[in-house]
């Protein structure tokens, strides 16, 4: 087979120069005429990976459309501009993220299927998330180069200055909500009474357990923080390691956008710190939000009940 037809060949090769501290530039949203051409050429390419994973044998994935030169088209029902732009964003500031191409619209889509990127392919093996202890000093450069890039995020400004929003200052997309759509909101408070709208006892033992369940989360509202720049599905199956160690890969950018600066460490912990996952988040900076991470816990058993499949 001819290395560019290969599923794991990536073209063109990313070269990541050093993390940008400062907040990148937004990127220029493209017009809705221009977005409905490039999805009628993205239905295009979808009838094409059909062919191409046919003849090579690769298994065709409806979400995650694989094409040939290295390229993958995502068409999901939670693909979005507010993802096209996180990723553009993230990767002007020189972070391992793959390169948008393209964003089409398809307004008549079934399946709520209504946005797709094509972008290209990153090489690299997604983290595996375990029960084993983490050893800091006998993991490859990838842990340090993770905490570069996460470090760096927290560090740009929000142009919408205390919103919590999505780059492009619109609602967010979260795993952790019911319908996992949210927002914006003007301040943390408005997020908060949002947060503990669906709070219910069910579940609970007993109204005393409940009330003091809720009490825990409330301790959230005492406490003001920063608003930063965040991933918001910051888990170990959206980062890519090369063959070298290094970081090669930040995928998933769905739920990005600006949060309360405890926001992503409180999601990747919510369900505990004994895994090896959140032994990386606590030495990348979580270890910082033990409150935080209390009060989430809390809120997280109060409003379980609302969630449905992500």
């Amino acid at each position: 087979m001819p290395s560019f037809l290969r599923p794991d060949y990536t073209w063109p090769r990313p070269i990541q120069p050093a993390i940008c501290e400062t907040t990148p530039d937004l990127p220029p949203i493209p017009g809705k005429t221009r977005r409905r051409l490039y999805g009628i050429f993205h239905e295009v390419l979808y009838r094409l990976s059909g062919c191409y994973c046919s003849w090579f044998d690769i298994p065709f994935d409806a979400n995650i459309v694989q094409l040939p030169f290295g390229l993958v088209l995502k068409w999901t029902s939670r693909t979005s501009i507010e993802e096209a732009a996180a990723m553009q964003m993230a990767r002007a500031a020189g972070m391992p993220v793959p390169k948008v191409l393209s964003c089409g619209e398809h307004p008549y889509a079934p399946f709520n299927r209504f946005f797709s990127i094509l972008m290209t392919r990153l090489p690299g093996t997604a983290l595996d998330n375990s029960a084993d202890p983490l050893h800091v000093e006998l993991e490859d450069p990838w842990l340090l180069e993770l905490r570069e890039c996460i470090t760096s995020m927290r560090n740009w400004s929000s142009p919408y200055t205390r919103n919590i929003c999505s780059v492009i200052g619109t609602s967010l997309r979260s795993p952790r909500v019911p319908n996992h759509i949210m927002g914006p909101f003007k301040n943390e408070e408005e997020l908060h009474d949002y947060l503990l709208s669906p709070a219910s006892g069910h579940g609970f033992t007993s109204t005393a357990e409940y009330i003091e369940v809720l009490a825990q989360a409330n301790e959230l509202r005492k406490y003001s923080h920063r608003i930063t720049f965040a991933h918001g599905d910051f888990k170990a199956h959206n980062i890519l390691i090369g063959d070298d160690g290094h970081l090669s890969g930040f995928l998933d950018w769905e739920s990005a956008g600006w949060y309360p600066e405890y926001w992503d460490f409180t999601t990747a912990m919510r369900y505990g710190k004994s895994s090896w996952w959140s032994q990386v988040v606590l030495w990348i900076g979580g270890d910082k939000y033990d409150r935080e991470l209390a009060c989430d816990i809390a809120l997280n058993s109060l409003t379980v009940d609302s969630y449905i499949a992500f």
